[in-house]
């Protein structure tokens, strides 16, 4: 069974840049972005890791929004990409809705969203079998400039059986 899944930029952006955006593919066979994040993801000016990858992708699929009332509502507190994302996920109901951003998960939790994050992709790849271990990914993705603060470090390490014995 399918699962209808949306993303914000965050994910494909950190997993492009460690050259492993493939594991949203085999965790979830196809994502759905907003024309926001597509933007976010393929403009010229800051060559984005991964955009010719989205830009040449058939799983990555770009959805207009279609009440915009939502966004411009969501924008007061989010930037345009987080906005688009959490009403693209409401509008079709997701399943999921990847997104990693502090203030955007807050907002999503109170309207009903199933959220998942960096951490928790690694972790579900990890139980599916996809990698083998959480750490290397987390380590190359905070050389990347990956913000994860050492509690969930840590606490990514526990939950995937990879913690050092002290």
């Amino acid at each position: 069974m399918s699962r209808i899944v949306v993303s914000d930029t965050t994910a494909i952006t950190h997993l492009a840049k460690i050259g492993e955006l493939d594991i949203l593919q085999k965790l979830y066979m196809e994502i759905l972005i907003p024309e926001a994040v597509y933007t976010e993801l393929t403009q010229v000016k800051k060559t984005q890791p991964g955009a010719l990858l989205v830009l040449n992708s058939k799983w990555i699929k770009v959805v207009k929004i279609k009440n915009r009332a939502v966004v411009t509502k969501l924008s007061k507190h989010l930037d345009l990409g987080e906005s688009e994302a959490i009403a693209l996920s409401i509008e079709l109901q997701s399943d999921v809705l990847i997104m990693d951003e502090v203030a955007g998960r807050n907002i999503a939790k109170k309207l009903g969203r199933n959220i998942i994050g960096m951490v928790g992709i690694l972790l579900e790849a990890k139980k599916k079998g996809y990698i083998v271990s959480v750490r290397p990914y987390l380590d190359k993705l905070r050389a990347t400039g990956f913000r994860l603060g050492e509690e969930i470090y840590q606490l990514a390490l526990k939950i995937s059986q990879e913690s050092q014995v002290n």
